[in-house]
């Protein structure tokens, strides 16, 4: 029997090993297991017979066998221990002390490559003097009752005699117990009537091979039927008896009920299973390795965390599953668990999918039976998202305070930026721009650039919009404006029905007031734009569209809203005199808004020829540093009585 690590089958490790062994010891006691490598250095040793052979079994571990065991056991046992490890399974009696032994020798297996081997011993001495006593003489003619009324009768284990057609010939009294079954009732009926119907075609295909004189053993677990129904598991052991001329006369059948250990098995099993179901469905990444830092579990989060397979990580160290910085920590705190005995815990930034991540890693120790480590387990919570959030929630309690404390202090300013209709050169209007200072009492400003993103991240324009509409609807009473807003405070009907509050109470002529809103926020509340601007129209505001012509669907606004104002972007306006497509694209919107009845200004004027080359194409008004720069409104209009009305 060859050992594969996966499944039910042998592990094909040391932890693996004494886990087998301790299976196999509670199936079969009195026993002993022995594990070793290729190299012959013992993994695992424990069962009562080491003491009764004058072995420590714990001494044995980590030595190899030909240094520790006496040179009588190491002349029997060489020859099977040497062919387990080259992949060969063999039976051998063993001696020692006037006790015979026998000792089952198999390879164990690693994703079919041999690592070791498995040694199972367990005294045969009584049972040999049995079946020697059955061998001797003719159970079935001669002694007959002498042999049933002594050792066969009263063994310990199932005993019986099947005839080659499968028939029972002797039971003994513990076979009889085993299957539920008097004497009386069991002789005359074939193995076959109370075998299990899945297991039969084994039996058959087996007794059919020893009467061609192919095979004398068989050794196997089996299922029986016992009188009331029920299903019992029996590890069976056949031998053939043959005559002098080699034909098969009958078989003796040995049988040990393993149903308990069995369910014993298949509750590890299932528990198994579960684990590993818990495992695997478990979002943090979990590992167990060896003290020297090999792999022996992981779960699925693991696999996905490293881009890797449990298959080739399985029996790898950290250097081969982990970047080099990440393999360095994790030794570091692997050495620390195994030095202390106690948890480690630390956070980590590493790689994964483009990104660095952010993990907690938490390496604990695993003991065994004695208290000793013999693996460090280790859970790895990624909590980048959760560092986010953090950062998201500091991020918006600050600027909370910043953008409130701006407003309380009167610390947000006005600037205006003139715009100049082409046609009389005349400055006309102003668009209005906030400005944030720095501290109170100081002439130092924060550029919009700096606040308002976060004001919009963190739902806080509106407080900046409710106060610029207020500020600027002062400076309508005698010029006209243009009010920016943002796209989140026009898709918000609260803050809507309040600009519209104010606007009413404000006294300004509605036509020095015009609210503008850029492109992109209209792409995003399309619906909440045109509802703005039908509300603020319908009380004589004007509406301006910013930034046109930087979206896809540009001029379909101009179908779907109510617009008054067409900025033509920077983008288009800065190089158009030395580049003929910006200059094809501005003509191209000066018609369209031309054909809708809707008067443009251009942005980002920059020099002369540009100012020049606008007024020739029709634009209507002009805006940019060749105009002006944007400047406190104190400074942009006269503010004595010789001030200019608006037109």
């Amino acid at each position: 029997m060859q050992h594969e690590a996966s499944g039910d089958a042998m592990p094909g490790s040391a932890l693996g090993a004494r886990d087998y062994g301790r299976r196999i010891l509670a199936a079969v006691p009195g026993g002993a297991t022995l594990a070793f490598d290729r190299d012959l250095t013992v993994a695992f040793a424990e069962g009562s017979e080491f003491e009764r052979l004058g072995l420590d079994a714990a001494a044995l571990v980590g030595r190899r066998l030909p240094d520790v065991l006496p040179a009588s056991y190491w002349d029997q046992l060489r020859e099977p221990y040497e062919a387990a490890v080259d992949g060969r399974t063999s039976t051998t009696d063993f001696v020692s002390g006037g006790l015979l032994y026998s000792v089952h020798a198999s390879p164990l297996l690693r994703d079919g490559e041999i690592i070791g081997a498995l040694a199972v011993s367990h005294s045969v001495t009584e049972q040999r003097r049995l079946q020697s006593v059955v061998d001797a003489q003719d159970v079935v003619t001669r002694d007959s009752a002498r042999l049933l009324e002594t050792a066969f009768d009263r063994a310990p284990i199932g005993m019986s005699v099947v005839g080659v057609d499968g028939r029972w010939l002797r039971v003994n009294d513990a076979y009889c117990e085993m299957l539920g079954y008097e004497r009386e009732e069991l002789l005359g009926k074939t193995f076959r009537d109370l075998t299990h119907p899945d297991d039969v075609d084994q039996d058959v295909e087996w007794t059919l091979r020893a009467v061609d004189g192919e095979t004398d053993s068989l050794e196997r677990e089996k299922r029986y039927r016992r009188r009331d129904g029920s299903t019992v598991w029996m590890l069976a052991r056949s031998e053939i008896i043959r005559d002098d001329d080699g034909r098969p006369m009958y078989a003796i059948s040995l049988l040990q009920d393993v149903t308990e250990r069995r369910r014993s098995d298949l509750a590890l099993h299932t528990s198994e299973q579960r684990l590993r179901s818990i495992l695997d469905n478990t979002p943090d990444a979990v590992s167990v390795q060896d003290r020297h830092g090999r792999y022996q579990l992981v779960n699925r989060a693991f696999e996905q965390r490293f881009g890797l397979h449990e298959a080739w990580i399985i029996g790898r160290g950290d250097d081969e599953v982990m970047p080099a910085d990440g393999a360095r920590r994790d030794r570091e705190a692997h050495a620390e668990v195994l030095k202390t005995g106690e948890v480690v815990e630390r956070e980590e930034v590493l790689p994964r999918d483009g990104e660095e991540r952010v993990y907690v890693t938490a390496k604990f120790p695993l003991r065994d039976a004695d208290g000793d480590i013999y693996a460090v387990g280790a859970i790895f919570n990624d909590i980048t998202d959760r560092k986010r959030r953090e950062v998201e929630l500091s991020d918006r309690l600050q600027w909370t305070d910043r953008i409130h404390s701006a407003v309380s202090q009167e610390r947000l300013v006005l600037h205006a930026q003139p715009i100049i209709n082409l046609a009389t050169g005349e400055m006309e209007q102003a668009e209005l721009l906030v400005r944030m200072l720095a501290r109170h009492g100081s002439a130092e400003l924060i550029a919009p650039g700096d606040f308002i993103p976060a004001a919009e991240r963190f739902d806080l324009i509106g407080v900046i919009d409710q106060w610029v509409v207020a500020r600027a609807l002062d400076l309508a009473m005698e010029h006209r404006v243009e009010i920016n807003l943002s796209g989140k405070t026009v898709s918000d009907p609260e803050q809507v029905a309040e600009i519209e509050r104010l606007v009413a109470r404000c006294g300004a002529p509605p036509q020095n007031i015009i609210f503008e809103i850029t492109e992109t926020a209209v792409a995003q509340n399309l619906d909440s734009a045109r509802r703005f601007a039908q509300r603020l129209r319908a009380m004589g505001c004007s509406f301006a569209l910013d930034d046109f012509g930087v979206g896809f669907g540009s001029f379909t606004y101009l179908k779907r809203l109510p617009v008054d104002y067409l900025k033509i972007d920077v983008a288009f306006v800065r190089d158009m005199v030395r580049d003929e497509d910006d200059r094809q694209v501005v003509t191209a919107m000066l018609g369209v808004a031309r054909d809708f009845g809707i008067k443009t200004i251009a942005e980002g004027v920059e020099d002369q020829p540009t100012l020049e080359l606008l007024g020739l194409m029709g634009a209507d008004y002009a805006q940019g540093y060749f105009i002006g720069r944007p400047g406190p409104t104190d400074g942009l209009w006269p503010t004595s009585n010789d001030v200019t009305r608006t037109p």
